[in-house]
């Protein structure tokens, strides 16, 4: 029995169409998204905000955000996958093709997982993110499927109680003596914890369902993630205005906006602005594509990226994170985009990111 992506793959070859190739095309507005997430954590990790020698007070933005805007993009990502990068409406998608890009999602996270092991094993003071994304990746697989309203619906219970919900699993789990499980505990550690981020996760997975190549799109992602963000802020000011008695205990878990609180407040705020960053993103890429190019490029490669800023963190020293400095920080971001021009000028696809297109490809083929 053919699939969906053999009868595409023929009818393409016998009568293609711009429409067609088109959808088929990567997104560049993801690609620029994608390479402001990445630059961004390498900010946090090695960016000197302020302090005693000064710095640069505007990169106090890159904690929090980028992380968050890194697992709404990854949701996104997944749903391209089932979609054929929106080639095929989610509800159409047939079940042998649906079935074989739950394989490559999973080997995906498989691979994720691991490497999240390997790179925690450098040393590095930077707590790494890709175990607990990998995690995800699997929490998402019965999700690639549901409606947009359901995905929001649950987005916003996880915005409200994730923080909640995983500082008591983290309780239990103790209790039980599994706490500190390799890969289990990713659901409720104290850094980006699944059962809290899978908010992201589900935004991300509903955004996918969307027109990106549409600028009223963009226009509109862009609008309701600026309202999103604004009135996450505003809520927080004016809670914590009216409630100038409550407890350090209730401020941390429910009213404060710090990044990594795993609040409403600071989860909903990430939400907004990973939206707006995804609006303007689209917007941006589609306006000056040849401007934009080095971070489309980098964007493309972002997991390569990725790990390569935190194996320059393990050869440098931790001095690089403890210490931070703004010329360190320029130095690494714009030879991390340099690389990613040089390669896809020369290779495309980046080494990382071939691997895990050939290794869960391959999977889907023998698996499904």
């Amino acid at each position: 029995m053919r699939t969906m992506r053999d009868m595409q793959a023929s009818t393409a070859d016998a009568s293609p169409t711009a429409a067609t190739a088109r959808r088929r095309l990567r997104i560049d507005g993801l690609d620029v998204a994608r390479a402001i997430a990445v630059l961004g954590m390498v900010g946090a990790h090695t960016g000197d905000e302020g302090g005693e020698g000064g710095g640069w007070a505007w990169l106090t933005v890159t904690h929090g955000y980028p992380s968050a805007l890194f697992a709404v993009l990854a949701g996104v990502s997944m749903t391209l996958m089932v979609t054929s990068r929106g080639a095929v409406p989610v509800a159409e998608v047939p079940t042998d093709d649906l079935a074989s890009t739950r394989v490559r999602i999973a080997v995906r996270a498989a691979i994720l997982i691991a490497l999240g092991f390997v790179l925690a094993g450098l040393g590095t003071p930077v707590i790494v993110i890709l175990m607990n994304l990998g995690v995800m990746f699997l929490l998402a697989l019965p999700m690639l499927r549901w409606r947009a309203g359901v995905l929001l619906g649950g987005a916003a219970v996880l915005t409200v109680g994730g923080g909640w919900l995983a500082r008591t699993a983290a309780q239990w789990s103790a209790a039980a003596g599994v706490g500190d499980w390799p890969v289990l505990s990713a659901l409720w550690s104290e850094h980006y914890p699944a059962l809290a981020w899978m908010a992201y996760i589900m935004v991300g997975l509903a955004l996918g369902r969307m027109d990106l190549r549409s600028t009223s799109t963009a226009l509109r992602i862009l609008a309701a993630g600026a309202v999103i963000a604004v009135g996450a802020r505003v809520s927080g000011w004016t809670l914590r205005d009216r409630l100038p008695d409550i407890s350090e205990t209730t401020l941390e878990r429910w009213l404060t906006d710090e990044p990594h609180s795993y609040t409403p407040l600071e989860m909903t705020e990430n939400i907004g602005v990973a939206c707006v960053v995804i609006g303007l993103s689209l917007l941006a890429a589609s306006l000056w594509p040849r401007a934009l190019w080095p971070l489309i490029a980098a964007g493309s490669m972002a997991l390569t990226l990725y790990v390569a800023h935190l194996i320059v963190i393990a050869a440098v020293g931790v001095e690089m994170v403890w210490q931070p400095s703004n010329v360190s920080f320029v130095v690494l971001a714009a030879a991390l985009v340099a690389l990613a021009c040089l390669w896809r000028a020369a290779l495309g696809q980046g080494p990382l990111e071939r691997m895990l297109t050939a290794a869960s490809t391959a999977a889907a083929t023998r698996w499904t």
